[in-house]
């Protein structure tokens, strides 16, 4: 049995570990079975992928961490790929600066929903009426929601959505929240209990300033020592038969009813080396936007989806690091006056400057919808004066600055989303294509690195 794969990211590296692992364990199913694994880059990773920059930084495409809650299957193979690990406790705010009325940068507890005790007083009494509301008012929260909104409204209350998810929101999908389905939230968004809203309001401010705010899965993460996360999907494909991997290899097109792969070889400056090659193929696994994958093939109506692209900022800086950041692994910036959604703290994680005892670095993660005009250059350039304003740098430390645009950057789950990819999928999947991963399967909830990988 022939399978093809088109790129080499997470989901392709994932099924060739487990049938790997099948072969080895002398599963029948698995013997006969052929894998070839085509990917237009020099490299694996896709959106997972590591770069060097001219001045040696290296830099992820976004923030990508390990962390405890990860399948179990998922962090032994990435353990198995990467020896050294550094492990970091999270430690997050978010800046609410025009809560405040102020200039600059206002930093509250992660996430916002939980620092309601902390809100200007106005702001925080309507905030609680509306939560108390909903706790004594379980009809409130029962009622299935049309929309992200009305699910923020069911749970939070109007005062909570104005303050913080609206904004946010716009600034990571780039649509307003009425346009979003609520199916994703799952453990993305947290819901405030009751008694922890009482705890955090029965204390006084200098209580306040060390509570515990925390939620989430990724309270301690992990992180390659060297090599970024990129490293973790280079050694991983290093370990597997290099027979099954072949790279500079640009899909052109799928005959799903011939069961064939046409591609051409790529040389260095991304050239066609020759002329194009065909593969037949017994399944097909797709890893490539599954919007952008159905229109070039014609197999089916496109499906009716959206996306936005996000700009990844990178900024070498000279030592000392800004005082306020050293402690911070990220933060999050709702203020629509910067561009970026999130700031890494990404020399913390590791070894990822030329020389971690003389340099520091961060990266900034920026949406525009898909069809913004915006440039990279205009991007990078709001970016850093956006570090500056909010105080995490001085102009005078750069030493260094870095940027790309990934034209597919959050798969947007819009309300129509879950109906058009079932048609879809069953199309494809009618003709032994099998569509999966953070674009090939287009579901930001399950579009981590782990969920591509167990795929």
């Amino acid at each position: 049995m022939k399978i093809v794969a088109i790129g080499c990211a997470p989901t392709s590296i994932g099924f060739a570990y487990r049938l790997q692992e099948l072969k080895a364990q002398g599963v029948d199913e698995a013997a006969d079975m052929e894998l070839l694994v085509l990917e237009q880059n020099a490299t694996p990773g896709g959106l997972s992928c590591t770069v060097k920059d001219e001045k040696g930084y290296l830099w992820d495409m976004g923030g990508h961490i390990t962390f405890s809650h990860n399948f179990p299957y998922y962090e032994k193979a990435t353990r198995e790929a990467v020896d050294e690990w550094n492990t970091l406790q999270r430690n997050c705010l978010v800046d609410m600066n025009n809560l405040y009325g102020e200039k600059g940068i206002h930093l509250v507890p992660y996430p916002a929903q939980f620092a309601v005790p902390l809100f200007p007083e106005a702001v925080k009494k309507r905030c609680l009426e509306q939560l108390k509301e909903r706790y004594e008012n379980a009809n409130i929260t029962k009622r299935s929601p049309e929309n992200f909104e009305e699910w923020v409204l069911q749970h939070f209350g109007p005062q909570i959505l104005d303050t913080f998810f609206k904004p946010y929101s716009k600034k990571v999908w780039t649509v307003e929240p009425a346009k979003m389905s609520s199916i994703w939230v799952g453990t993305r968004v947290a819901k405030l209990p009751q008694e922890k809203l009482e705890e955090l309001c029965a204390m006084d401010d200098n209580a306040l300033k060390s509570a515990d705010f925390g939620w989430g899965p990724n309270a301690q993460f992990n992180f390659p020592k060297y090599g970024g996360t990129g490293a973790v999907w280079k050694n991983l494909c290093e370990k597997l038969p290099s027979e099954w991997f072949q790279y500079n290899s640009k899909v052109l097109r799928v005959d799903h009813r011939q069961k064939c792969v046409s591609f051409i070889e790529l040389d260095e400056l991304g050239e066609a080396t020759g002329p194009a090659k065909s593969v037949k193929y017994d399944a097909l696994i797709n890893s490539s936007p599954i919007d952008l994958f159905v229109a070039d093939n014609k197999i089916c109506a496109t499906p009716n989806l959206a996306h936005n692209k996000v700009f990844v900022i990178g900024v070498g800086l000279k030592l000392p690091m800004t005082e306020f950041c050293e402690k911070f692994t990220w933060l999050y910036f709702p203020d629509p006056d910067v561009p970026f959604y999130r700031v890494t703290f990404f020399s913390r994680y590791g070894e990822v400057t030329p020389d971690n005892s003389k340099f520091w670095s961060v990266m900034c993660e920026c949406a525009r919808p898909s069809d913004d005009t915006l440039t990279e250059a205009e991007v990078r350039r709001w970016a850093i004066d956006g570090l500056i304003s909010k105080s995490i740098i001085k102009r005078e430390q750069i030493v260094n600055e870095f940027s790309i645009t990934l034209p597919y950057g959050y798969p947007i789950p819009t309300v129509q989303r879950d109906v058009e990819l079932a048609r879809t999928h069953e199309v494809l999947e009618s003709h032994h294509i099998y569509s999966r991963g953070r674009f090939g399967g287009f579901k930001y909830e399950v579009s981590n690195q782990d969920h591509c990988f167990i795929k």
